[in-house]
């Protein structure tokens, strides 16, 4: 048996979220969801009603394929169209999108990591890379992965999480994170609502403005 998705992100989340509070300087950061079943109005005047020096982070998780076990390369599946609208995200603030890739398979090696997941964790920046040029003809594309590096041709670095500073001005600016939800969709589907390939995995960390001085 694997380590569900879930489980993942619920763990690694919260060392995720322990790590803006405690050492990043964003004592008042909290992680939210961003769910198809949401009405589209209802979740974009959430953010909408935030002062304007709230920042955002997006931080999609990504749970690595099992059969392989806990060994080197971890495989991880990364979706065209969700990457679009991240990387599209990322042009607003390079270091406030990131792939969480945690290196986690069997429950026994994550229970003998906590709690300390973050040490074998990495952060993947979205802004390095474009979608016509990670995907080409493709719909979705496989990383294989080791310690610092994420290889899919060409190679991508990765951030070791437990070792990467993050600070609040890196963050997206809440007004533009508005916009880009606001279209959060995909005409493809049929549907108005957002489609669960774009949202599924994806957790948004708020730092309030009065966590740090920020510039608006």
């Amino acid at each position: 048996m694997k380590v569900s998705e879930k489980s993942l992100e619920l763990n690694v989340g919260a060392e995720l979220l322990n790590a803006m509070r405690c050492r990043w300087g964003m004592p008042k950061a909290y992680l939210r969801g961003l769910t198809q079943r949401e009405e589209h109005r209802e979740g974009v005047d959430v953010f909408a009603e935030m002062p304007s020096s709230t920042r955002v982070f997006a931080f999609q998780f990504k749970a690595p394929k099992g059969q392989w076990g806990d060994r080197i390369p971890y495989r991880f599946t990364i979706q065209r169209k969700q990457h679009d609208k991240l990387f599209a995200l990322a042009s607003v603030r390079p270091a406030g999108v990131y792939y969480v890739l945690p290196f986690y398979v069997l429950p026994a090696k994550l229970r003998s990591d906590v709690p300390h997941l973050l040490r074998d964790t990495w952060l993947l920046p979205v802004a390095g890379m474009p979608t016509s040029k990670l995907f080409g003809p493709n719909q979705s594309k496989t990383l294989r992965c080791q310690p610092g590096q994420a290889s899919i041709n060409p190679n991508y670095e990765m951030l070791a999480a437990s070792q990467v500073e993050l600070s609040p001005e890196a963050g997206i600016p809440v007004r533009q994170f508005t916009e880009w939800y606001t279209d959060l969709h995909d005409p493809s589907d049929g549907s108005e609502g957002r489609s669960p390939w774009l949202v599924r995995g994806l957790r948004v960390a708020l730092v309030q403005p009065d966590a740090a001085e920020v510039v608006s």
